[in-house]
């Protein structure tokens, strides 16, 4: 009976030190620092931050190129031609971005052709806009040059005939490209020897009249054929700056 309890005894003290061995390393374990990543999960992770770096970047220059487009879209010079006020947006002007100073009886565009936005390059339409005078109306052009012209008349591209100047004229050296049947609907003189002035882009220009306006457009004479495109989007390009 003795020997019994004496076994019973050691086996319940084996059990209470294996428990506390096993707490032990329990405790160790837990206060091990976490292993690190394997290579290629590390390399993985720091991609993925990576792309999202790049990607927040994307997203702040968009959103900052739009908002510097927006504020340059919406940059007007208040303008005054005639009876008539007008709001000018900057870009279409040529001016520079800290002009802010009031347009006062002619306003001057420089349009890109053929999108009539800010001119970036050669392909553009010098615009003046000025107060009326009676020497723009169309019948009065016409009845001054008619007085110059020879008697010759040919076609040309655009549904336009074309009329020269007799030698010794005020407009020697020019043609008038008109609009069938009388003209008035545009009238342009361009140089007919483009070689004397090679160095300007602007060797056509047209006069006429649009909502009280006189507006005057120097434009290539490469594009003469597509006018009736260039004076309405002259003229709607006037009406949206109208007030």
């Amino acid at each position: 009976m003795t020997a019994s309890l004496s076994q019973n005894s050691l086996s319940q003290e084996h059990s209470a030190q294996l428990a506390s061995d096993l707490a032990t390393l329990v405790r160790s374990r837990l206060r091990r620092p976490p292993p690190p990543l394997p290579r290629a999960d590390s390399a993985l992770v720091k991609a993925a931050f990576a792309i999202m770096l790049l990607g927040a970047a994307a997203t702040g220059l968009g959103l900052y190129a739009t908002h510097k487009g927006r504020e340059t879209e919406t940059t007007l010079q208040p303008a005054r031609i005639g009876n008539n006020v007008l709001m000018v947006p900057q870009d279409l002007t040529g001016a520079e971005a800290d002009d802010s100073s009031r347009l006062v009886g002619m306003v001057r565009l420089r349009l890109g052709w053929p999108d009539l936005g800010p001119a970036q390059n050669r392909n553009r339409l010098l615009v003046t806009l000025s107060p009326p005078d009676k020497v723009n109306e169309p019948a009065t052009q016409l009845a001054v040059y008619a007085r110059f012209l020879t008697p010759t008349v040919w076609s040309n591209p655009g549904g336009l005939v074309v009329r020269g100047f007799r030698k010794g004229s005020p407009y020697e050296g020019d043609e008038l490209y008109v609009s069938v049947p009388d003209g008035r609907g545009f009238a342009a003189r361009c140089p007919l020897d483009t070689a004397a002035g090679a160095a300007l882009d602007e060797l056509c220009r047209v006069t006429f009249r649009h909502r009280g306006i006189d507006v005057n457009i120097r434009f290539p004479r490469r594009i003469i054929a597509d006018w009736e495109l260039m004076i309405g989007g002259v003229r709607r390009t006037i009406d949206g700056m109208l007030r």
